[in-house]
């Protein structure tokens, strides 16, 4: 009887332990791909001669949404907004004693990290100072190599393919990666999918996910299941080398945004 008790606690302890673990590993795909949907946003505020500002409000503006996320800038004079909604924002600084400072035109696409270092000058609250953000030159705040194909280029340059206007076909001008080109039978490749190899790495080790969501055809790894019209794009992030952990993958992490 004893033996049984036993035997009976012993299942249940391992159909818990089954639960619990397959709860965490779902709690951490939803982390893993929430990441990759949004942006981050940080920066330095300083006064004139370079010291850091504390205190200073700063709020990020969402110009297509009206969204607002605001923080204030710790005893460093930094700042750091996560989890943003890729899009054009203005970014403000106000501080005691400074005039106010706007950032125009501040893009943050998904799965990037964009930095925004604010001067302040000294004045009086009614004054202001505004400037318009330019293209960032060179990630230093992220050690992943990335490439953004924004919406303009995936309308404005060739993407032809035998199966239309695709995408994939801009693989061919991010660095380290080969020609796109489409491979299996129309059976095996139904949506007529391209495929590179990133820094020679198996095509087969790229990761594609269409807002999060894992677009793989598991019976041929190197095909995506479905290819998106070019016109529903709003931008494609591609990673090729030094990801981070949550992109899970061996080639190149490719992360769409379908516009809303």
């Amino acid at each position: 009887m004893q033996c049984h008790v036993w035997k009976r606690e012993r299942i249940s302890f391992f159909a818990c332990m089954a639960v619990c673990l397959a709860a965490g590993f779902l709690l951490l795909s939803g982390a893993a791909q929430a990441q990759v949907l949004y942006g981050s946003l940080t920066g330095n505020v300083v006064d004139p001669s370079g010291a850091a500002v504390p205190g200073a409000t700063v709020e990020a503006l969402n110009i297509a949404t009206g969204a607002t996320r605001q923080m204030v800038s710790d005893e460093r004079g930094a700042y750091t907004f996560t989890s943003l909604q890729p899009g054009i924002y203005k970014v403000s600084v106000t501080a005691q004693g400074f005039s106010p400072h706007v950032t125009d035109n501040v893009l943050i696409s998904a799965n990037s990290l964009r930095r925004n270092d604010v001067q302040l000058k000294l004045g009086q609250m009614s004054e202001q100072v505004t400037v318009e953000a330019g293209v960032a030159v060179l990630q230093t705040d992220r050690a992943d190599v990335n490439t953004q194909l924004e919406a303009t280029q995936i309308a404005n340059l060739p993407i032809t393919s035998s199966a239309g206007r695709s995408y994939q076909a801009l693989y061919k001008i991010i660095p380290g990666l080969s020609v796109p080109t489409e491979r299996n039978s129309g059976g095996g490749n139904p949506q007529r999918s391209m495929t590179s190899n990133v820094n020679g790495l198996s095509s087969q080790g790229n990761s594609t996910r269409i807002d999060g969501a894992s677009n793989a055809y598991i019976w041929l790894p190197a095909n995506v299941a479905y290819v998106p019209p070019a016109d529903a794009i709003e931008n494609v992030n591609v990673v090729t080398n030094s990801y981070d952990a949550e992109q899970g993958t061996l080639g190149a992490a490719i992360n769409l945004q379908i516009k809303t």
